[in-house]
């Protein structure tokens, strides 16, 4: 049976990561239909010779009445027209009521230490909708920075906003831009196929400034892929992603608290999540991360719903070229690996597993099967039951192994939500 936990807040797992160092306090088988996008606190809409522009304004305050949100569009050329693709990263839903969620998530992992990393997460959601977010704070606009350091030291910090603004349109120079007011985070577009993306981080609360940039050429990875004549953006049952930039070249500038963190490595920047319902009505389970292995961009998603329905979503990408992008579920297993006299690799997992890696296998067909093995080095967040998000290293080989076997390794972020007591 699924029961709904009472889950510790994030402020109370931030508390905790704190502590830690001293330098700082549904796949739907039937056939999907276009949905006409919704227009949330849409400000300026305009129309010219060059296209359609558009300003999202989104209040803090939780609104009343109904909401709705968007998980298909129109792809009759099994392609994305530019407009649907500027459109990706601008908000999803209609409304943000009691119910529902909307966030956009930028992360970065340095590829030689994959203990220095970065997660910036700008959410638009109340604590009824995700049981994470701080229940007392008066905004549902929320900015969160996780930053991790070589030496183990993890900052952890959020700050609401009183103002977000997201802008974007088919004939402005920067393809789109949000602001969550009042926090010092923003993040821009940087190129009008949404390849390239910098966040800005100005906060005198945090004692926080610097920037990071994520630029990549591959298309954007949808969770099914792109098909024809609608591709869906549902990658569970009522909840949408998207991952923009799914394998990113990051650089990562930034000060916090008098405390320099540079590196270069692998990111992504993905419009992740957003629903029309409260999240753990959808969510018995999921294993999610992305990384580089090798000349591999990997991306992976493996998950059981609220009706013990297995949902996965897959992307491997070699030299720029997508070798698979698939919802099948015969693409991808990704399965915990515990340690000795722990529950941490049981499967289905349960509230307070907690595994030391997992084990991904992707069916890449004619290619062959990528084996890849992440290990769960440094703990990011953890809630210390329900949620746990960790950065570390690959490792990995194709099979059948060739003549020239080569053993390949990189760095990832990865994450487990564990709802099932």
């Amino acid at each position: 049976m699924y029961n709904h936990p009472t889950r510790p807040s994030l402020p109370v797992v931030l508390a905790v990561l704190m502590l830690w160092g001293p330098a700082f306090a549904s796949l739907s088988q039937s056939k999907p239909q276009a949905a006409a996008w919704p227009s949330p606190f849409q400000v300026h809409p305009r129309a010219n010779s060059a296209g359609e522009n558009w300003e999202y304004s989104i209040p803090s305050e939780v609104q009343h009445g109904s909401s709705s949100a968007r998980f298909n569009i129109s792809t009759p050329d099994t392609a994305l027209s530019q407009h649907d693709l500027r459109m990706l990263d601008a908000p999803q839903v209609a409304n943000i009521t009691e119910a529902v969620f909307d966030w956009w998530y930028f992360d970065a992992v340095s590829e030689t230490n994959p203990k220095e990393s970065i997660v910036v997460i700008l959410f638009s959601s109340s604590a009824n909708a995700f049981p994470w977010l701080d229940k007392d704070l008066d905004s549902v606009l929320v900015a969160y920075l996780w930053a991790s350091f070589g030496n183990g030291t993890v900052f952890a910090h959020y700050v609401p906003a009183t103002l977000a603004t997201v802008t974007g349109g088919d004939d402005t120079v920067h393809s789109s831009s949000g602001d969550w007011s009042s926090t010092g985070f923003s993040w821009t577009s940087r190129s009008r196929d949404l390849s390239q993306y910098e966040v800005r981080l100005e906060s005198e609360k945090m004692h926080v400034k610097g920037r990071v940039a994520l630029s990549s050429p591959p298309a954007p990875h949808l969770p099914c892929g792109i098909n024809s004549p609608v591709t869906t953006l549902e990658i569970f049952p009522h909840i949408g992603w998207a991952g923009i930039i799914p394998d990113a070249t990051s650089t990562v500038e930034i000060t916090v608290q008098g405390s320099p963190l540079t590196f270069q490595g692998g990111g992504i920047m993905t419009k992740f999540n957003w629903s029309d319902r409260p999240f753990i009505e959808s969510v018995q389970s999921w294993y999610w991360g992305h990384g580089r292995v090798g000349p591999y961009s990997i991306v992976w998603f493996d998950g059981i719903d609220t009706t013990n329905t297995p949902r996965t979503s897959s992307y491997v990408a070699r030299d720029n070229v997508v070798l698979l992008g698939s919802c099948s579920t015969a693409s991808l297993t990704v399965r915990p690996v515990g340690a000795s006299n722990t529950t941490g690799g049981r499967y289905p997992p349960q509230a307070g597993d907690i595994p030391i890696g997992f084990a991904l296998e992707f069916d890449l067909g004619n290619e062959g099967i990528l084996k890849v093995h992440a290990s769960a080095e440094a703990t990011l967040v953890n809630d210390g039951r329900y949620y746990f998000r960790w950065s570390g290293p690959l490792t990995g080989e194709l099979l059948p192994a060739s003549d020239q076997k080569e053993n390949l390794t990189g760095v990832a972020v990865f994450e487990q939500f564990a709802l099932v007591e």
